[in-house]
């Protein structure tokens, strides 16, 4: 790809930062989450949100490539693209992780998948490097609940 074809490309990519630090500070405020804007970070919007009273363990919130939300939290990252399609299951994770209806489940071979409650159900939104499938009755989770086991 020639420089001026990425240069078109580029102008044509919208970038959500404004957007997503709305919507980030949103969720701070809903939950009344400390926060640390990280300035300097590699992608375009970092807000990282140490352990506290809402929280069993420090999350991480990203904007990278323009569109893509990011929710880290110990040894999972998710991207959830684009932007536009994606803020409202990405809202809805972020406030049911807080209410401990969300969790990472460990899989096979390194995987991670974050799943919701949805009646009673564990629903899966996103999978990461889950070359087998999703155990229904998994072994390992990692949630903001009490209960939440590592090993």
């Amino acid at each position: 790809m020639h420089l001026y074809e990425k240069q078109e490309l580029m102008a044509l990519m919208t970038d959500y930062s404004k957007e997503a630090a709305a919507l980030f500070a949103g969720f701070a405020e809903r939950h009344r989450l400390s926060y640390t804007v990280e300035k300097d970070a590699p992608i375009e919007v970092m807000w990282e949100f140490p352990q506290q009273a809402a929280l069993k363990f420090p999350i991480t919130l990203g904007l990278q490539n323009g569109d893509e939300l990011n929710f880290g939290v110990l040894d999972f990252w998710s991207g959830f693209f684009p932007f536009e399609r994606s803020i409202a299951i990405f809202e809805r994770a972020l406030d049911a992780w807080v209410a401990g209806e969300a969790r990472i489940v460990h899989v096979a071979l390194g995987g991670r998948a974050l799943q919701l409650l949805d009646d009673g159900i564990w629903k899966t939104i996103y999978r990461a490097n889950c070359l087998l499938p999703v155990p229904r009755k998994p072994k390992k989770t990692v949630s903001n609940q009490p209960q939440s086991h590592l090993s």
